[in-house]
């Protein structure tokens, strides 16, 4: 799978529900209400107002969301590892509902000093700090930039933002960029071969438009080079990673990772996709497993 349609498939969540809804085979992922899974906090990084939920006691874990979720995505894992884990799951600025810049300044490393600003202000030196897709390749930057502040690592479905890779969803962001909806700008922009969704699929995909801000998705992929890495920092790595995958998530571009990443665990999560596999009971039980020897 390309990283069009890895990107694709992970955040247009609406299309999922919308084809499970009309009786396709397709994953379930459906919006749970604000605040639902834990309790809902808010505070302040460099201006911006950020909100987070927290549930649990023990050891603290950090989720970060991928690209167009929130922290609503990690339901399952965080009601898992909440039993023995404090737990804090981030609404990512430009996202669910925290503020919403324009400014594409506004993201990039800033994105990282999101988590150090939550770390200090609930008080916690070091943490468990998971993420997905986006959330990943912050979870990487902030690996690069601040080792010291992890008990360990897990990044799901990235390998990080690379100099270059910001052109290929130019055409989408441009449209995000001009105040498209998020739902239209997926479908004009779909991968081809991909089949258009049926009205019913559409009308739910609108209906979610309402918690989307197009200008700031697209300031969010505008400010990625604030995220670059390269491979260099990670072949001294001392903190413990896992990096997990899914079998149908392109995952011969984890093979030179593995070849240079020290102190690093590879698993692949047979029969999922980008968009399904943070929901497998698979990716939770390699977190929880994965957690407890670390």
């Amino acid at each position: 799978m390309s990283r069009v349609c890895a990107l694709f498939h992970f955040c247009v969540v609406p299309w999922s529900l919308a084809t499970t809804l009309v009786g396709a085979q397709t994953v379930q992922r459906a919006p749970i209400a604000p605040g639902s899974v834990g309790a809902e906090r808010f505070f302040k990084s460099d201006g911006v107002t950020l909100r987070y939920l927290t549930a649990g006691a023990g050891a603290p874990v950090i989720l970060l969301h991928g690209w167009s979720a929130s922290a609503e995505m990690w339901q399952g894992l965080m009601q898992n590892l909440s039993r023995d884990h404090q737990v804090f799951a981030l609404d990512c600025r430009g996202h669910g509902r925290s503020d919403k810049p324009h400014d594409p300044a506004q993201y990039g490393i800033a994105m990282v000093n999101d988590v150090l600003q939550l770390m200090d202000t609930v008080r916690v030196k070091q943490a468990h700090i998971i993420g997905y897709s986006m959330g990943g390749s912050i979870v990487l930057k902030m690996l690069e930039t601040h080792p010291e502040r992890f008990l360990s690592a897990v990044i799901g479905g990235s390998t990080g933002f690379r100099p270059g890779q910001d052109l290929w969803d130019s055409t989408l962001v441009k449209d995000l960029a001009g105040g498209m909806p998020l739902s239209e700008a997926m479908i004009v922009n779909r991968p081809s071969g991909m089949p258009a969704p049926s009205e019913a699929q559409r009308d739910m995909m609108r209906q979610m438009d309402a918690a989307q801000d197009s200008r700031a998705l697209a300031a969010q992929r505008q400010g990625n080079s604030g995220l670059f890495i390269t491979d260099e920092p990670f072949k001294t790595n001392r903190v413990p990673v896992l990096m997990i995958y899914g079998s149908l998530d392109s995952p011969e571009r984890f093979v030179a990772l593995k070849a240079i990443f020290a102190n690093a665990t590879f698993v692949e999560v047979s029969g999922t996709g980008h968009g399904s596999t943070p929901d497998s009971p698979a990716f939770v039980a390699a977190v929880r497993d994965f957690l407890a020897r670390h």
